[in-house]
């Protein structure tokens, strides 16, 4: 959702512009149903594959909207085309959010729906043999830690996660040492962006260019570092939803610049790796 409007080349092509070797799938070419776009344009795997090949790029993660609370028959039918799609393309990661209200905990009930999604959405892979993983985002009322160890305390396995770093932190509170000890061990990829302690339209704060702002960024990448993390690291650049942020390459030029990103071990195009790979995110 950083450039919502580019076509899937052009996506790469920015991508390879800033030397980034991996994709996040939210939006492109204006639409957030990506099955239905990649059809229209005749963009089969081999042809994703090859699109992707040219720039030296590959998928990382696809975003689908599906929330673990509150979904209906009608949602899970959409996330398992959606999970289809995705899996055709062998992408590692599908991104559910928790659902709920954003950044209150759940109660008991909204946990246990959640489980039984989660659960429910793993009888769907065995059947229908997907490879595709199933992360969900620290996001809604699960921005926190505590909501997450409370549901994988009930889930038969736990659900591994993506750690959004602004949510841990802005919301929820926690100081990202504090956040990683208690969901690390679950943590395959990572998003993060900065922000202001100013209102903006849709939230009490103010998305800013990556250190520009109040978010401890430089302490995610040591966390990440210290710990030899060996997913990507996304820059979710919300443009999709917020008119008033710089254009992404603005954004990438802008995260780029940062001394503790132009340590060469950030600069690194392969993955895995001892250290975070930076993968530019078009959605999440």
């Amino acid at each position: 959702m950083g450039c919502p409007d580019l076509s899937l080349p052009e996506a790469c092509a920015l991508a390879a512009q800033f030397q980034i070797p991996r994709l996040e799938l939210r939006s492109l070419s204006g639409t957030t149903d990506l099955p239905k776009l990649f059809a229209a344009q005749g963009w089969s795997p081999q042809a994703a594959r090859e699109i992707c090949g040219k720039h030296g790029v590959r998928f990382a993660v696809a975003g689908s909207s599906f929330k673990l609370v509150g979904a209906t028959e009608n949602d899970r039918a959409e996330l398992a085309r959606f999970c289809a799609w995705a899996d055709t393309l062998e992408i590692p990661y599908v991104r559910v959010f928790g659902g709920g209200t954003w950044g209150t905990p759940p109660g008991e009930a909204g946990l246990h729906a959640a489980a039984g999604n989660v659960e429910w959405w793993r009888a769907e892979k065995k059947s229908r043999g997907w490879r595709i993983e199933m992360l969900l985002e620290t996001h809604d009322a699960f921005s926190g830690s505590e909501p997450c160890l409370r549901l994988n305390k009930i889930l038969r396995e736990p659900v591994a996660l993506i750690w959004d770093s602004h949510h841990t932190w802005r919301l929820a509170g926690e100081r990202p040492a504090e956040t990683w000890q208690r969901l690390g061990r679950w943590v395959r990829h990572v998003h993060f962006k900065d922000s202001l302690d100013q209102p903006s339209e849709r939230h009490p704060y103010t998305y800013v260019l990556p250190g520009r702002g109040q978010m401890p960024l430089a302490e995610v990448i040591a966390i990440l570092r210290a710990n030899g993390f060996a997913g990507c690291v996304s820059l979710e650049w919300e443009k999709l939803w917020h008119d008033y942020l710089a254009p992404l390459g603005e954004a990438l030029a802008a995260l780029q610049s940062q001394p503790w990103f132009r340590e060469p071990a950030l600069s690194a195009a392969t993955s895995p790796s001892p250290s975070p790979t930076f993968a530019r995110a078009a959605g999440g």
